[in-house]
């Protein structure tokens, strides 16, 4: 019986396009936005900010210097968060529907800049009560770590977990370690995957 459920951030409950803070990052740097993306994408830089290695400061005046970037880290943080969409994905009654036979967890990879743009401006993720978060533990998905601490922080066993996450290996890597895991297309979909798994709302 399902006690827990978890879900990830971008493309799940929240939904993002990369290009919109291309074009406001391009209003106030002289690089080509096809740089811009080259470096907000870095694979080594992201890693190392989205597990913790580096501090939002340091990751801050790294792609300033890059980028010749002369704003402040809150400037930054709006242009950067501008990406995110601004209605979520999923519908605020079905998670207060879920809620009140479940616990709603976060699993994500993510940063600090995004984490705290996304709480203050979608008042949505007030239903999810315990965050599991990339930057903060150390490790991303697909990591068995991340899913092993995400099972530990519940207090239940992994197949009383259901996760949802927009990216298929993140959801093999979820279903290895036990947790009952369904790839997320669209809230209609999820309802359905749910229901077959006997889950209420």
């Amino acid at each position: 019986m399902i006690k827990v459920i978890y879900f990830d951030l971008g493309k799940v409950i929240i939904n993002f396009d990369y290009a919109r803070a291309l074009r406001e990052l391009a209003q106030v740097t002289p690089v080509p936005e096809t740089e811009i993306m080259r470096v907000l994408t870095d694979d080594s830089l992201i890693l190392d900010y989205e597990t913790g290695k580096i501090s939002t400061s340091d990751f801050h005046q790294l792609v300033s210097k890059t980028l010749k970037l002369n704003v402040s880290l809150k400037k930054f943080k709006e242009l950067w968060g501008s990406m995110f969409l601004p209605e979520p994905l999923l519908s605020e009654s079905f998670l207060q529907a879920l809620k009140k036979h479940y616990r709603l967890f976060l699993l994500s990879n993510t940063n600090e800049i995004h984490f705290e743009f996304v709480q203050e401006k979608y008042p949505i993720l007030r239903h999810i009560e315990e965050h599991v978060l990339s930057y903060q533990v150390g490790w991303m998905k697909p990591d068995k770590q991340i899913y092993r601490e995400a099972i530990e922080r519940t207090g239940v066993q992994p197949e009383e977990i259901f996760f949802t996450d927009d990216r298929q290996e993140n959801v093999e890597a979820a279903r290895s370690t036990g947790i009952q895991a369904v790839q997320f297309h669209s809230e209609h979909e999820l309802k359905r995957e749910m229901r077959l798994l006997g889950i209420s709302f």
